[in-house]
């Protein structure tokens, strides 16, 4: 009996881990993407909207890239202007930022959780069922990755139907209070990342996941059938 609950356990383990893992993976693929930024300052005409150049964007992108990291204080970054040098963020663009620290904070967090997860998940099938443990491995991988692939349609039809709305529900979930309500005439941050921004970075984000969970679910099912050891 407690052989059977730990290989249950352990299948659960890496079927709730492989999506979990994948999505935060493919967030932080986008999310720090220099070649991603560039693209899209040069997509939605950046430059015309903030007055920023494209090695400008770049380097407000990097100080934010290396705050959520944790290798900078602050992202803070001293800008010239016809009134004389000034910060690039308010005060209250530093303080939704800070949220947005602890936000990117947690998902590393639950990124590393994950991999111990899938890896505890793997030792204990290799460990409590030595036989035929690849081909239960192999079938909760692909159950996972099926799992995760239907959940992201799910996402890509809220985007086709009203991203707006998702994107206002997200921060309500994510965020305690309303600091991320920034105004386009007068808040830089919202300048460099409109709307349309973020709704790019989660189609990408989507597609790169979806791509690689196909890849897991038919590798999965392929192995399967072939009724691996």
């Amino acid at each position: 009996m407690k052989q059977k609950t730990a290989v249950r356990l352990a299948a659960l383990l890496i079927a709730i881990s492989v999506p979990v893992l994948i999505t935060l993976l493919a967030v932080e693929s986008i999310a720090f993407s220099e070649q991603f930024y560039l693209h899209q300052h040069q997509k939605l005409g950046l430059e015309h909207a903030t007055g920023f150049s494209a090695s400008n964007y770049l380097q407000f992108s990097r100080a934010l890239q290396d705050y959520y990291h944790g290798h900078i204080a602050s992202p803070q970054i001293i800008i010239p202007t016809d009134y004389g040098p000034q910060p690039l963020y308010k005060d209250h663009e530093l303080a939704h930022l800070v949220d947005v620290y602890h936000l990117f904070r947690l998902g590393f967090t639950i990124r590393n959780l994950a991999m111990v997860l899938l890896l505890t998940g793997i030792t204990l099938l290799l460990t409590f069922r030595k036989h035929r443990a690849w081909r239960i491995i192999v079938t909760a991988i692909g159950i996972g990755s099926t799992g995760g692939i239907v959940l992201f349609l799910l996402l890509l039809l809220a985007v086709k139907l009203d991203f707006s709305q998702a994107f206002t529900y997200f921060h309500l979930i994510s965020f305690d209070n309303m600091l991320w309500q920034l105004d386009p005439a007068k808040d830089n941050l919202i300048k460099m990342f409109p709307e349309q921004f973020f709704l790019n970075a989660t189609v990408a984000i989507t597609g790169r996941a979806l791509t690689v969970l196909t890849i897991l679910a038919i590798f999965g099912l392929i192995l399967w059938r072939r009724d691996i050891p």
